[in-house]
C-alpha cells in the first residue's frame, strides 16, 4: 500500500493521484475528491479540505493538468494534500467522484494508503498488514504498532546485512587493482560511476553492472566489471592499456539505486511476512525472560558451512552453543525469536560477507 508521512507534500512523485476520466480524452463536467482517515474502519472521518465544502473541486485550475487528466491538488492553498503533523497515522482513503454531463450521476473510485509518521523510513509493512492480522488497537494503538515496524524491520535489516527496498547512494570504493568492484547489497541501478579519482563520469560502455534478478540472479554477487580500453586514457587506465579499478584509498566513485527487491521494486514476500510474524509476536507476548509463554529459541543446525564467489567467501557454523565451539554459535536473531519460520527466513537473505564493500556517502 503506498503511503505519505505527516508533513510530507504530496506530489505526483510520491501518491501519484490522478484521475484520467473514462480512460480517454475528454473532459468531465465536474470533477472532484475528498480525504477520509478510515483506520478504525468505514465510513471514516473527512480530514480534507480543510476549506469550506465537502469536496475539493479539481475541474480546472491546479488539479486539471491535461486534456481529461486530473491530479488532487487543493485549488485553495494551490498545493498538494500535506498530512499535519498531528494526522493519525494508519489508513486513508481518497476518493473521486465525476460527471460527463451536468444531469448524470457520479461516477465514482477510491485508492487506500497508510499515513505514517514523518520519521519513519520506507516501511515493508503497513499497519493495515498488522490489523488485518486480528491484531486490534485493544491490543495496541497506531502508535505502538508503526513504532514496532520501525524497530523491527530496523533488526530484520541488521541480522540480514541489507536493506529490502530501494535506496540512492553515492558510494566511495577502494580500488583493487582489478576490473571488478563487488558490493554487498545488490544493484538496481547506476546513474553514474566515476572511476579512479576522476571528475567525468565514465562512459557506460566501458563497463557492465550485474543486475539481475531473474535469471542468472547477480543478487548474491552484485559488481561492476570494466570491459574494454578502446576509449580509455592516461586517468582511466593509466601504466597500461586496460580500464581497472585503480589501487587506492575511496578512490571509486559510484552513485546508484541499490537495495535486495523484487523485478518491480517490492520487498520480498517471505521478508514481509518474517516482519509482520515478528511484530505480532513482540506486541502480543510478554517480552521478559522467565514469563510462563517465555520459550527457550531452539538450536539452528545447518546453514552454509562454505561458500565462494569472485573474490567472496562465507563461512557459517550450526548448532547452539554449549562446548564452546565455533560451529556451535547460533545465528544472531535467535536470541530474539524463537519463531523458527522467522529464522529460516533471515538465513535465506543473509547478504555475503563483505569483504571489500563500498562505504556510502549520502542518501539521496
Amino acid at each position: 500500500m503506498p503511503s505519505i508521512a505527516r508533513g510530507q507534500a504530496n506530489t505526483q512523485y510520491i501518491l501519484n493521484w490522478f484521475l484520467t476520466v473514462g480512460g480517454v480524452l475528454t473532459d468531465a463536467y465536474a470533477v472532484e475528491y475528498r480525504i477520509l482517515d478510515i483506520t478504525g474502519g468505514l465510513p471514516g472521518t473527512q480530514v480534507f479540505p480543510t476549506v469550506a465544502g465537502t469536496w475539493e473541486d479539481v475541474s480546472s485550475g491546479d488539479g486539471h493538468f491535461a486534456t481529461g487528466s486530473y491530479y488532487a491538488y487543493d485549488n485553495a492553498l494551490a498545493d498538494g494534500w500535506t498530512p499535519a503533523a498531528a494526522e493519525p497515522i494508519g489508513t486513508h482513503r481518497i476518493e473521486w467522484r465525476w460527471k460527463y454531463i451536468a444531469t448524470s450521476a457520479y461516477v465514482s473510485g477510491f485508492e487506500d494508503f497508510d499515513v505514517k509518521s514523518s520519521s519513519s523510513p520506507d516501511l515493508y509493512i503497513s499497519l493495515s498488514d498488522v490489523r488485518a492480522e486480528g491484531l486490534d488497537s485493544t491490543v495496541a494503538d497506531d502508535a505502538k504498532v508503526m513504532a514496532a515496524i520501525e524497530l523491527w524491520q530496523a533488526i530484520i535489516e541488521r541480522a540480514c546485512r541489507q536493506w529490502f527496498n530501494p535506496r540512492t547512494l553515492i558510494l566511495k570504493a577502494d580500488g583493487t587493482d582489478s576490473d571488478a568492484l563487488h558490493f554487498g547489497v545488490p544493484i538496481i541501478d547506476i546513474e553514474y560511476l566515476k572511476l579512479n579519482n576522476s571528475s567525468d563520469e565514465l562512459d557506460t560502455g566501458l563497463y557492465r553492472v550485474y543486475n539481475s534478478r531473474s535469471y542468472p540472479d547477480d543478487r548474491r554477487n552484485p559488481r561492476i566489471k570494466l570491459i574494454g580500453s578502446e576509449r580509455a586514457d592516461i586517468y582511466t587506465a593509466p601504466l597500461c592499456s586496460r580500464l581497472r579499478f585503480a589501487k587506492g584509498r575511496q578512490n571509486q566513485e559510484i552513485k546508484g539505486t541499490f537495495g535486495f527487491t523484487e523485478e518491480d521494486g517490492s520487498t520480498p514476500l517471505p521478508i514481509k511476512r518474517a516482519l509482520l510474524l515478528l511484530v505480532i509476536e513482540k506486541l502480543t507476548k510478554p517480552p521478559y525472560p522467565g514469563s510462563s509463554t517465555t520459550v527457550t529459541p531452539p538450536a539452528i543446525i545447518g546453514g552454509i558451512i562454505e561458500e565462494q564467489t569472485d573474490e567472496h567467501r562465507i563461512r557459517y557454523g550450526g548448532a547452539a552453543s554449549t562446548t564452546g565451539k565455533i560451529s556451535d554459535r547460533r545465528p544472531g536473531l535467535s536470541g530474539i525469536t524463537a519463531n523458527q519460520e522467522i529464522l529460516d527466513i533471515i538465513k535465506l537473505y543473509r547478504a555475503p560477507i563483505g569483504i571489500a564493500t563500498p562505504a556510502h556517502t549520502s542518501l539521496q
